[in-house]
């Protein structure tokens, strides 16, 4: 039913979304009394000491561990011969004792052997910034957890059920501008040049175009408002009278987006972290960047690696289908507080693993520092950077700029002290897109769409 739901649901005409809208979400068909659960164990998770959070997290993982020993083929192997068995596990003091499990060492075993035979499950198919893709399945039970938790982050910008969302995807055979009813959605399909999707969204009837809030990714968005600045600044007007706040979805908001956004639109910004794996749920609970799990949805731990760094694990409760137990993500952070032995919150270091440029002498360094290459003056002229490298030592920059500028005017934009690579530099006149959409910092052959930008 579900799976029938998410299927149809976007086509269905307004009406039926706007009234679906309005449906409280403890009554839905298929996970209210799953979101009902969520929302209580959520006030009570956050009420209680800190000996409750350390009982609920153990009781939920142990029952987890037991479950994969005995019914996914993977898990019982996988642990046997590292010597552990669900025996060890006596408090949460023994979580650690859990082997760690890895994206790439899961993909080397087919998806049934790690799989449980679970009814209702549904293949889902994560590639994250680097394409690559991973597929496992999920448990029905999550999706009910996943929204009450949502909703408690989005309602620190004010958000209620039935507020219009406004969001960007790219679709290249629908309209320019189309509803999600499922979302209860306004999309902006960026497959089409910018100023059409927002003649095509300025075309709408008032009352079909008053958005509260933007929900998606933060560059597309930045991007799209950046394009409004300079060129329809009706559009920016139209937003401001009915927008509160934009939630930034799916991807690390750099500050030159979040800047680009608040200061456009005139509205607040939140953003989340998260993976399609459902394991880890964190957000801006007090401030900007400051990330603060929400440890009632999934497990969340601080891992040293090898290298002296400290990588996140993840653990998603309510996932038996696939289990992710003691699942380490490629992203690098900073620990903030530590208390009790529970993750209270951190930042991000580093992103994906994956998302580097190796320089001239074959070291490598994280794409997001290519941020801290620009120059202050680098957004007056440029509305968007992208990088593209096919050999070490090498790189191209894709300049979507604001106006009409030279080479040696982009060369000046960037701090290149700091790079030990050969630049070229090319022209745009929109950003490459995703598949799903995004503007990734680096871009290739597998992770955008070519021609998508416009």
């Amino acid at each position: 039913m579900l799976a029938f739901i998410k299927r149809f649901a976007p086509e269905a005409p307004r009406f039926i979304g706007e009234v679906a809208a309005r449906v409280p979400y403890e009554i839905r068909l298929g996970y209210g009394a799953d979101y009902r659960n969520a929302l209580k164990t959520i006030r009570q998770f956050e009420d209680s000491s800190s000996d409750f959070k350390r009982a609920f997290i153990f009781e939920r993982i142990k029952t987890l561990v037991e479950l994969a020993f005995y019914t996914v083929p993977f898990y019982r192997r996988f642990y046997v011969e590292r010597g552990f068995s669900p025996e060890q596990l006596c408090s949460f003091d023994d979580i650690g004792k859990i082997p760690v499990v890895t994206k790439d060492l899961l993909q080397t075993v087919p998806l049934e052997e790690r799989s449980a035979p679970r009814r209702g499950r549904v293949a889902t198919f994560t590639g994250g910034s680097t394409g690559e893709p991973f597929k496992f399945y999920s448990d029905p039970r999550q999706i009910g957890n996943e929204w009450a938790h949502i909703h408690v982050i989005w309602k620190k910008l004010g958000y209620c059920q039935k507020s219009l969302l406004l969001s960007v995807a790219l679709e290249p055979e629908k309209p320019r501008v189309f509803y999600d009813a499922l979302r209860h959605s306004i999309v902006l399909n960026v497959h089409y040049p910018r100023n059409e999707l927002i003649e095509a969204f300025l075309a709408l009837p008032f009352k079909r175009r008053q958005v509260r809030f933007f929900r998606g990714y933060p560059s597309a968005w930045a991007e799209i408002l950046a394009y409004g600045e300079t060129s329809a600044p009706d559009f920016l007007i139209q937003l401001r009278r009915t927008l509160r706040g934009s939630l930034l979805a799916s991807e690390y908001p750099f500050p030159h987006f979040r800047e680009v956004v608040e200061r456009t639109t005139q509205c607040p910004t939140i953003s989340w972290y998260g993976l399609s794996e459902r394991c880890v749920l964190a957000y801006e609970k007090t401030e900007d960047y400051l990330y603060e799990p929400m440890q009632s949805y999934g497990y969340c731990e601080a891992l040293e690696t090898s290298d002296g760094r400290v990588s996140l694990v993840g653990t998603a409760y309510w996932n038996s289908a696939s289990p992710f137990i003691r699942y380490q993500i490629d992203d690098i952070i900073e620990p903030v507080e530590i208390r009790d032995g529970l993750l209270r919150s951190f930042r991000i270091s580093e992103g994906r693993s994956g998302d580097y440029l190796v320089d001239k002498n074959g070291q490598k360094f994280s794409i997001t520092h290519l941020n801290l290459s620009c120059r202050e003056s680098t957004w007056e002229i440029v509305r968007c950077v992208q990088v593209e490298q096919t050999q070490p030592g090498k790189v191209t920059f894709w300049i979507t700029p604001r106006r009409e500028i030279s080479i040696e005017q982009a060369k000046k934009a960037f701090d290149f002290d700091r790079l030990n690579l050969d630049c070229a530099f090319r022209f745009v006149d929109a950003p490459f897109l995703s598949r799903r959409g995004k503007t990734p910092l680096r871009i290739t052959d597998e992770n955008v769409v070519r021609g998508s930008g416009k």
